[in-house]
């Protein structure tokens, strides 16, 4: 077994602006190498770790220099991982955790303790793949978006054949290549935590820092907020006829308004009449005082009032608990009115916001 161990800088502040709870040093981000995708057939033969101690970021590999030493590799890297609380992978979830255990367990090798808690950056950023068009949602991938550089220039599955000639021959210049794969992919992890940012900053709180009403008619409608987080690159997205940038940590929706009006729609049809000459339902504890030839029973497509005044579109979810109006029954999109003091409801923005966000 071959063990490399190096010091270098980092940026801890991924943290802070990614929304990970603790302290730094509570996490522990890995990476592994392995020989094919089967853990019945194939090894793991390299594991990369990168931890924040004492000031300063390390980084340490356990490099599989004979068959033989797989058992060794899996050996340390447990013992050692199992003093932090949070281990930290790119779709670890998925290949790299259940790999080493299948693995471990082959050796009887005994595995971190069970309390350690597992954060998948890729399954909490796959949305980024459609707020920013990628093409798709690698770690290298991400690491362009970012403008970071990799001197490596294979993937995983090209070094296996590196691996299988280094074994034969114990050639230096492979080795070199096997370690420096590895290695970036190990320190990419911690600056990938900015993109945690941006489901975290989706989820709100937001605080309102203004809100402009222009046009007339089918005019539009301005409102800025602000998060705590901070947002790595700038993003703007559409839903429907709504807009949304967000750069910084201030965000801005653009939404259209509509001037006339709406119906409201009483889920309890049952309880109303509808007076056709009026065009509006009524309760039947007052329709009793009309004449019968005015009235009739009202539907779930009758029972309505109408209200004339300012209203939003916005997504269902984001106006529950208000009073919602239509065009038509079941009609889309559904509306609330705009009043001033709907905004003094953080919830609803923060509602408004998750739900046209892509988190």
């Amino acid at each position: 077994m071959i063990t490399i161990t190096k010091e270098f800088e980092l940026n801890h502040t991924y943290f802070s602006g990614s929304g990970c709870p603790g302290n730094p040093e509570d996490y522990l981000f890995f990476d592994i190498e392995t020989t094919g995708l089967s853990a019945k057939r194939d090894m793991v033969y390299l594991i990369g770790c990168v931890y924040f101690r004492d000031g300063s970021w390390h980084m340490k590999q356990w490099f599989a220099d004979s068959r033989d030493a797989e058992r060794e590799i899996l050996l340390h890297f447990f013992m050692f991982s199992s003093r932090f609380a949070v281990l930290v992978h790119f779709n670890g979830t998925t290949f790299d955790i259940p790999f080493l255990r299948e693995r471990a367990a082959r050796f009887q090798t005994p595995v971190s303790r069970s309390d350690q808690e597992s954060l998948d950056i890729y399954r909490h950023i796959r949305p980024l793949k459609k707020l920013f068009g990628l093409e798709d949602c690698r770690q290298k991938t991400l690491e362009r978006l970012l403008g970071t550089a990799r001197e490596d220039p294979y993937d995983g599955g090209q070094l296996i054949s590196f691996y299988w000639n280094y074994l034969a021959g114990h050639d230096e210049s492979l080795l070199h290549f096997l370690l420096l794969h590895n290695e970036e992919d190990v320190r990419g992890l911690p600056c990938l935590l900015a993109f945690l940012s941006y489901e975290a900053f989706f989820s709100g709180p937001f605080s309102l820092e203004s809100e402009t009403l222009s046009g007339e008619g089918a005019g539009r409608l301005s409102i800025s907020g602000r998060s705590r987080f901070v947002l790595p690159l700038p993003c703007r997205f559409s839903e429907d006829s709504c807009s949304v940038s967000c750069e910084g940590n201030r965000i801005t929706l653009d939404l259209p308004v509509f001037r006339g009006s709406l119906k409201y729609f009483f889920r309890d049809y049952a309880s109303y009449y509808y007076l056709p000459e009026e065009d509006r339902a009524i309760h039947k504890s007052v329709a009793a005082y009309v004449d019968k030839a005015h009235k009739k029973k009202a539907t779930a497509k009758t029972c309505y009032q109408k209200r004339e005044g300012i209203f939003i579109p916005v997504p269902q979810k984001a106006a529950d608990g208000l009073p919602v109006f239509r065009e038509d029954y079941k009609h889309k999109p559904v509306y609330v009115e705009y009043k001033q003091e709907l905004w003094q409801d953080s919830c609803f923005l923060q509602a408004l916001i998750r739900e046209l966000s892509p988190f």
